[in-house]
């Protein structure tokens, strides 16, 4: 069974692989026909793909959002690839193990070995001093498993296998490098802010192959959820300091900014702000080196509603 990802299609081409389902509708064509219209990927990409015939045997066989076998044959429309389905069905290890299926294989992912992004969050907290240290390895060691693979948003910034973890370790990293210029401020906080700006997202944010929102994070959000996660675990050590706790607290409670891009309140003392800036930072570059690369276009990109503007991509 020879597979192909979708970064190798070719016009005109018949291909058989494995992808996820993204997106799964049932539609009408104007003659009143149905159709499964599709949103494809797989690790190198994105395709859209269309099933017109035998719609009735194949529609019940997945959901939006599984790993799924496909057959087809790509095409063209409105100058973009294109999918003709031809067999489409639920894929699953147990029946596709033998011809190289895997789950994860699918999936996008950060670039650096995931053990090396792990090396590296562990020196961070290496330098950090007890007792804050004690408090970051409690909630890492906790929730080290997601921690290591889930991405760092739905759909924002680093939103890949690996992202958070990529995330944490570049902003710490950053950090570290730039504290040297400003020996005034508090670097164990700091870099225990960091670290744990995000930390409500291990459950604001779902397990599944299509990662979104849990109920609780949508209800609630990130950002409290975190503040949570840390507050309870410090009252559980019990030794740190109260001041520390309330300025980490307001540091959870501030990274984003302003109440208007979801935080609960305005950075209030350097080191909040320092995470803030460091945050946006790592936050905005991946955001733009994101959109020049997905761009089709040669010297400039589209119009970018984030950055209100077009990007020069020279």
């Amino acid at each position: 069974m020879k597979l192909t990802q979708i970064t190798d299609f070719k016009l005109g081409r018949s291909i058989q692989g494995f992808f996820i389902c993204k997106e799964k509708h049932l539609r009408f064509t104007r003659n009143g026909d149905l159709y499964l219209d599709l949103l494809l990927s797989d690790a190198t990409g994105v395709i859209q793909g269309k099933m017109w015939d035998l719609v009735d045997e194949f529609q019940d066989r997945f959901n939006g959002g599984d790993p799924v076998a496909v057959k087809g044959k790509v095409g063209e429309f409105n100058e973009l690839q294109q999918l003709t389905v031809t067999q489409i069905n639920l894929a699953s290890s147990h029946q596709y193990g033998k011809y190289g299926f895997s789950p994860e294989l699918l999936l996008k992912s950060v670039d650096e070995p995931l053990d090396e992004l792990w090396s590296r969050l562990l020196k961070i907290l290496k330098s950090i001093k007890k007792p804050l240290r004690d408090l970051v390895s409690a909630i890492i060691n906790e929730y080290a498993e997601k921690i290591r693979t889930m991405p760092a948003s739905v759909n924002h910034h680093h939103p890949v296998r690996g992202g958070f973890l990529k995330h944490l370790v570049t902003t710490g990293e950053m950090a570290s490098d730039l504290l040297r210029h400003y020996p005034a401020l508090n670097s164990d906080l700091i870099l225990v802010g960091i670290i744990l700006h995000d930390i409500g997202k291990v459950k604001s944010i779902n397990d599944d192959l299509i990662p979104s929102h849990t109920d609780v994070g949508k209800l609630i959000g990130h950002i409290v959820i975190g503040r949570d996660i840390v507050m309870e675990v410090a009252r559980e050590l019990g030794n740190i300091p109260q001041e520390t706790l309330i300025k980490l607290e307001h540091i959870i409670l501030s990274h984003q900014g302003s109440p208007e891009k979801g935080s609960a309140i305005l950075p209030k003392f350097p080191e909040a702000l320092f995470v803030h800036y460091i945050d946006q930072l790592d936050g905005r570059i991946t955001l733009i080196l994101d959109a020049i690369e997905k761009d089709p276009n040669t010297n400039w990109t589209g119009y970018q509603s984030i950055f209100k503007s077009e990007l020069y991509k020279k």
